[in-house]
Formats: C-alpha cells, structure tokens, sequence
C-alpha cells in the first residue's frame, strides 16, 4: 500500500514539474530581453515591458485561439510583443490603461492580396482588449460586446506594426476601449472600436477573492511580480 502511494505521489509529483515548467520558466526570468524592431526608442522611453504573465500565457499548453495556436507557432509572427507600463500607478487609474503590441507578421498568414490576413488582425486586437479590459474592470474577467475594425490601409508582411490599445471609459459593466495600429512611419493603418462587457465566469466567489486580497501586501506583490517584472 505504502509502495503503491509513493509511486502515485511520485507520478503526480513528475507531472506536476512538467505542466508547470513554461509558468516556473516565465517567473524566473529576471529580464525581459528585448527583440530589436522599429518602436524601441518609444518603448524605453516610456518605460515598457512585456509582463511575466504574458510570458506565462505565451507559454501555456491550455489550447487558446491567439496564445497557443498562433503566438506559440513559430511560422506565424517574426516578432510577438505585449508590453505595459511599468508604473503600478497606471493600472489604478480607471481611465489611464494602456497596452502596446508589436508584431512582424510572416508569410504564412497573409490573405489573398499577399497582405496580412484581416481576421488576424481583428483577433489580435479582440485579445488585447480582453486583457486591457480585465485589468480595468479590477481583475474581473471580461467579454467582447461589440468590436469594430476600421482596415485604413493593408498590414504588410515581414514589416513592424505597433497597435496602440486605450480605455476610454468605464461605466457599469461596459468597458469602453480604443485602438490606433500604426506603421514603422507612424502611419495609421487600422482603428477600432469596442465595448467589453464584465462577466461572472469565476462567479460570486471570484469577485469576493480578489475583493479580499486585493489591498493585502502578498497581492501587492504578485502584481507587481507579474506585470513589473520586478523581484
């Protein structure tokens, strides 16, 4: 019996190291290091960084749409970037959220004009939202509403795009968001619109968690340890 249980807690002890390996990668990581592309100056000069927790989502083996189908298949992007401020003070500022992207998409998702496909960048922007969204609503999760895409101009293949995503303004449950996708010459190629909408997929239990943790020091410091990379 004894010999039996050692070996399941051996089993679940192995599997449990292998599931989590991406995560305890994602937070070990003392620097972000920075691929180069054509917005550094403007990333370092308001003091951006891609989060742990992008890094972890970026990572994970939980099958989603953009992180696990797209992000992680090395044929689809050149370059993938999130990045957020590192000021703590931004993120409690209901009308000061801000995310940036930075994306070289490659030739394996253009559309039929040999252009990058549409629909990607309508899902790359709907994730986004999602994210900026969660983070406004006070780390309630989020769903899209309503989303509108304005394509001003093509999104070229192997060239860098920064997609600038903004909360508007929060009331009730609607997140209203905003975002501006420019070119390496500040041309704007593409705006869109959308508002989220807050949702009780953790239920009641979800909201009173982070409401009771929320001004404790342990959740103070893992924000700050996810989405400030500090130590």
């Amino acid at each position: 019996m004894k010999k039996s249980l050692l070996l399941c807690g051996t089993w679940v002890t192995g599997y449990l190291i292998h599931s989590c390996s991406p995560y305890i990668k994602a937070l070990q990581t003392t620097k972000d290091l920075d691929e180069e592309h054509s917005f550094q100056e403007f990333i370092k000069q308001y003091n951006y960084s891609q989060p742990k927790i992008i890094d972890m989502l970026h990572s994970s083996r939980q099958k989603h749409f953009l992180h696990n189908m797209i992000v992680q298949n090395e044929n689809a992007f050149n370059l993938f970037k999130v990045y957020l401020s590192n000021n703590q003070s931004n993120l409690n500022d209901d009308n000061g959220h801000q995310l940036h992207i930075v994306f070289n998409a490659s030739e394996n998702v253009k559309g039929n004009n040999n252009d990058v496909n549409s629909g990607l960048l309508a899902t790359i922007i709907d994730n986004a939202f999602g994210q900026l969204s969660f983070l406004a609503a006070g780390f309630v999760p989020t769903a899209t509403a309503n989303l509108q895409v304005d394509y001003k101009k093509p999104i070229k293949l192997n060239e860098d795009y920064l997609i600038t995503c903004e909360v508007q303004n929060i009331q009730g449950r609607k997140v209203f968001l905003k975002a501006v996708v420019q070119d390496s010459e500040n041309n704007i190629c593409s705006e869109a619109n959308a508002i989220f909408l807050t949702v009780n997929w953790g239920g009641n239990q979800w909201k009173k968690m982070v409401q009771l943790f929320q001004n404790t020091r342990l959740f103070n410091q893992g924000i700050q340890k996810l989405f400030y990379n500090e130590q």
